[in-house]
């Protein structure tokens, strides 16, 4: 995989002129769309949330709005609409991230107006396997990513991150599914009570009870939950919902990775 990195020395991107008052967190992994998570475009900004893993355990969580890298753009694509309504799958070659909920959660926004001037509007976003964000360097940091350690990772913890993704089959095709399913719902803001009841087959185009798969059930049990729970006044809005719940899934299977890279495992 080629590293958008390897032309420049790490720790001279993107330094800030801040001085750091504590050590890198971790690199995340990005979790690979199933099918292309809808974009939230607003004036010349796209943005969409991806679902995320910690993948140094012995890093610190980051905290809320810390600024990443991507190690490799090219498993994204953006999916975008000719004038004359034909799909387009254009590479993406800027994006800054933001952490946004712990390791769980990474929010990508990025530039349209290259798009727009082709003649291009962005539907959605599709990240291929194998996506990892670095934080960016600030200046003063006492521990920050060294040279070589994002290919490092790479190379030795992404196959055991895919064991563990393999091991959670079910639990990993949900997530994918529900974070489709957020990504239909406002960024900001509360849906129409006809739209939350309606977000999966408005989404998927079928009832949730027809589909077939486990991980399609499950994910159709956590909306039902969040819709209910919703109605209730529980969560402000369904989307506040099913980010609880897919940090909690993204937790679960985040802990048997840490588990599996522990030496001896």
């Amino acid at each position: 995989m080629r590293s958008v990195f390897k032309a420049i020395p790490f720790a001279l991107v993107a330094l800030t002129l801040s001085t750091a008052s504590h050590a890198a967190p971790q690199l995340l992994g990005i979790i690979a769309t199933a099918t292309p998570v809808k974009l939230h475009c607003d004036g010349d900004t796209c943005r969409t949330e991806l679902s995320t893993i910690c993948m140094q355990v012995h890093r610190d969580t980051p905290e809320r709005h810390q600024p990443y890298q991507a190690y490799d753009l090219n498993v994204f694509s953006v999916v975008t609409k000719t004038q004359a309504g034909e799909t387009v799958h254009i590479a993406l070659d800027q994006a800054s991230f933001r952490a946004e909920r712990g390791y769980t959660a990474t929010s990508i926004e990025f530039s349209m107006g290259t798009l727009k001037a082709r003649g291009l509007t962005p539907i959605a976003l599709s990240v291929t396997k194998g996506g990892v964000l670095i934080p960016t360097a600030v200046a003063g940091d006492p521990n920050p990513i060294m040279d070589g350690e994002a290919e490092q990772v790479f190379a030795s913890l992404q196959p055991v991150a895919d064991k563990v993704f393999k091991k959670h089959s079910t639990d990993f095709a949900a997530i994918q599914i529900v974070n489709r399913l957020m990504s239909e719902t406002p960024d900001r803001g509360r849906m129409a009570k006809a739209d939350r009841e309606n977000l999966w087959s408005n989404t998927f185009g079928e009832n949730a009870r027809e589909s077939s798969s486990v991980g399609m059930r499950r994910a159709a049990d956590t909306l039902g939950y969040c819709q209910y729970r919703t109605k209730q006044g529980k969560f402000f809005s369904v989307r506040r919902c099913l980010e609880q719940r897919l940090d909690g899934m993204l937790m679960n299977i985040n802990t048997d990775y840490w588990k599996a890279t522990q030496p001896g495992s």
